[in-house]
């Protein structure tokens, strides 16, 4: 079960260089648009566009991979904590509504900008630290400054296809808490209906027994 679930792992990792490819060569549509037309889907499976197609996030995942193999200090904020600073990008997507703050927090189509010498020295190197912070936590921008994710997390909690945890098998060892990149606190998530999830199934591939599956939404059992 394991071994299939990892080479989804592998499907997305090409499914991102196929992306950041089309980036650098100019050879996909923008992801302002793939975004716009993934839209219906989030309704239906959440938020894959931040798990499987936004350059920016990818670029972090692969920053994240980076530290690990140079057996850098992984920083983890506490989920005391995480389930406050989250709400974070929500409130910047708010700003942003009303016109106070900058675009700067768009984060696929700046990292495009960037890419392509688009952006004053100042903002791309804005982009640039995020990336370095990536070497020593996961996704530091898509957690808590995404304007774009905040906006499909939104719809996504209406999701009717997500992660499903087996409640009566699993012992919560954490393990699937650990791994995920928004950190998420999944070990004690009957079915992940989370605005942060991304759909990368990263937990579902470290998962040590395979008591989590992705499926339809569960029935509540009547008491």
């Amino acid at each position: 079960m394991r071994t299939k679930w990892s080479k989804i792992q592998i499907l997305r990792f090409c499914v991102q260089v196929l992306f950041m490819a089309g980036l650098v060569f100019s050879f996909t549509p923008n992801t302002k648009y793939v975004s716009q037309w993934m839209l219906p889907g989030v309704l239906l499976l959440g938020v894959f566009f931040c798990g499987w197609v936004c350059q920016l996030g990818a670029a972090q995942d692969w920053m994240a991979k980076l530290g690990r193999l140079l057996h850098l200090p992984r920083l983890r904020v506490p989920q005391r904590i995480q389930r406050y600073l989250q709400l974070s990008r929500y409130i910047f997507y708010l700003l942003l509504t009303m016109g106070v703050i900058i675009g700067l927090l768009q984060g696929p189509r700046n990292f495009a900008m960037m890419w392509h010498g688009e952006l004053l020295t100042l903002a791309s190197g804005i982009i640039l630290l995020f990336l370095l912070l990536s070497l020593f936590i996961d996704r530091p921008f898509c957690n808590y400054f995404c304007t774009g994710g905040a906006r499909q997390g939104l719809f996504s909690v209406l999701r009717i296809f997500g992660i499903r945890r087996d409640t009566e098998k699993c012992r919560q060892c954490g393990q699937c808490t650990r791994t995920c990149p928004m950190n998420i606190d999944v070990a004690h998530t009957d079915f992940v209906r989370h605005p942060n999830c991304i759909g990368c199934m990263r937990c579902i591939s470290t998962c040590p027994k395979g008591y989590l599956k992705y499926g339809l939404m569960p029935h509540r059992k009547k008491k």
